[in-house]
């Protein structure tokens, strides 16, 4: 991984003994999947149990196999297909359907609509999916099968699921209806995106054949449909790929599909048993955490969270909704901003109003900074003029900035810059915490009403997870 982590931040409980150097990249991994930095890649072969088909060689059959069987089985084909495209091309199944291509999609579309009814096919959903869906550490979803088994998991675990799907039809794929979604933030809501489209009636709307994905890179490449909110948000994540054993051309144009316009890659995770020597070696160039077994690495990964959930305190209760901190030179913007969230209905922590009379200063500050669920820094260009002075923001910047680093991926942070501010400037010296977000940037003292509208959609939705946890405790 790029970013070098504290080891002070990780409890001596939670250091795995696998080896020095694997030893780091397991935590290392296993840390930021506690952030909520890691969204999962679910490809067919994690989605069932493997289905034994011939004991005398070991072959199996992954969920998708055993639709093509079903299908080869009722068109009375005699070959074995092993893929969409083989059957679609057999000439006992060309006959059974009147040479009728489209058919394939409907026929997919009957059998998972009765799935409960056909005794040739297993959905149950494997342990495997179950175990790594259920440690909640992993709200987010990409699955690259076309049928429902992750999203039914997902119902199950998290009760409302948001539903997002690659289609190949540009004017169908509108942030929050179908391709995409509409910020950072939504990485943190139960959703499941299917990037080879979800099955339906019409073969434009997800992958089944050679020729399907062929229609999907080109209207991927075309920028057809393609999310680009969440390719953006991806950049600041690490992907989990699992049950992908694709052909290596395949995988690679996943892989940079998820990664694109990305100037600096993400050093990922790859779970392929699989894999063949070439691909191997691309995977390893980039510096990726490759793995070869699912079984182990899921088991690990639920070990731990599990390990970490017991020792985490229960869930927090904030006094406070959001900390200001600013300068006493930017005292009219502070108080407007102030004003506007009060009267947006929000617990706010303003030092000339909460510190009551004769306490401790610095004990009230830093419980103030503890006990709220945003802190907003005041960035100005009075900040960057103080830079060699000695003030109070600064160290209330400091116990902000080390709370974050102990917390999950959800927001806490959320800078208030006045247009023209230098995140980088060196005298000013910001906390690496404060460059790593998205600031919200104002041109006079009066205007508030942008960050206030961006906090407060914050707080619902932090208040939600929190009562979510409440029922549901991890």
């Amino acid at each position: 991984m790029n970013d070098k982590i504290d080891n002070d931040i990780l409890d001596d409980d939670f250091i795995l003994d696998f080896g020095d150097e694997e030893r780091t990249r397991w935590n290392d991994f296993l840390y930021e999947i506690d952030k909520g930095n890691v969204i999962p890649v679910i490809g067919p072969d994690l989605l069932t149990e493997p289905k034994l088909i011939d004991p005398s060689n070991g072959r199996v059959e992954n969920f998708h196999q055993q639709l093509i069987s079903f299908i080869a089985r009722q068109s009375k084909v005699k070959s074995k297909p092993r893929t969409f495209s083989q059957l679609v091309y057999d000439e006992d199944y060309i006959h059974a359907v009147n040479n009728n291509e489209k058919q394939i999609y409907k026929l997919i579309n009957q059998v998972l609509s009765n799935l409960d009814h056909i005794k040739f096919i297993d959905s149950k959903p494997s342990q495997l999916l179950l175990d790594l869906l259920g440690t909640r550490k992993f709200p987010f979803v990409i699955t690259t099968s076309f049928t429902p088994i992750v999203e039914n998991v997902m119902k199950k675990i998290w009760g409302d699921v948001k539903v997002l799907n690659f289609t190949n039809n540009p004017s169908d794929s509108k942030p929050e209806k179908y391709g995409d979604i509409s910020s950072e933030n939504d990485l943190k809501r139960p959703s499941v995106y299917y990037m080879f489209g979800k099955y339906s009636d019409s073969h434009e709307k997800y992958v089944l054949t050679d020729s399907d994905m062929m229609v999907f890179c080109s209207s991927w490449i075309k920028g057809h449909g393609v999310p680009t909110n969440l390719t953006a948000a991806l950049k600041k994540k690490y992907l989990l790929i699992l049950g992908n054993n694709y052909s290596d051309w395949l995988f690679r144009f996943v892989w940079f599909a998820l990664r694109t316009n990305t100037a600096e890659m993400k050093s990922d995770y790859v779970v392929n048993d699989t894999a063949d020597d070439a691909l191997k070696q691309f995977i390893e160039r980039l510096e990726t955490f490759f793995q070869e077994n699912p079984a182990e690495v899921i088991q690990r990964i639920k070990e731990n969270m599990e390990l970490r959930s017991k020792d985490k305190a229960p869930t927090k209760v904030y006094e406070h909704d959001v900390f200001i901190s600013y300068s006493r030179t930017d005292i009219e913007v502070a108080t407007n901003l102030y004003n506007a969230l009060k009267d947006a209905g929000l617990k706010v922590w303003f030092d000339n109003k909460s510190i009551e009379k004769g306490a401790d200063w610095e004990k009230s500050m830093t419980r103030g900074v503890q006990e709220s669920r945003l802190f907003i820094p005041i960035l100005t260009s009075n900040v960057e003029k103080e830079s060699v002075e000695v003030h109070q923001y600064r160290s209330e910047w400091d116990i902000a900035s080390k709370l974050a680093l102990r917390m999950g991926g959800r927001a806490f942070i959320i800078p208030f810059a006045e247009n023209g501010f230098n995140f980088y400037n060196e005298l000013t010296d910001l906390p690496k915490q404060f460059t790593k977000v998205n600031a919200t940037w104002y041109s006079n003292v009066n205007d508030v009403a942008e960050i206030t509208q961006v906090v407060v959609k914050e707080i619902a939705s932090l208040k939600e997870i929190e009562n979510r946890l409440k029922r549901n405790p991890v």
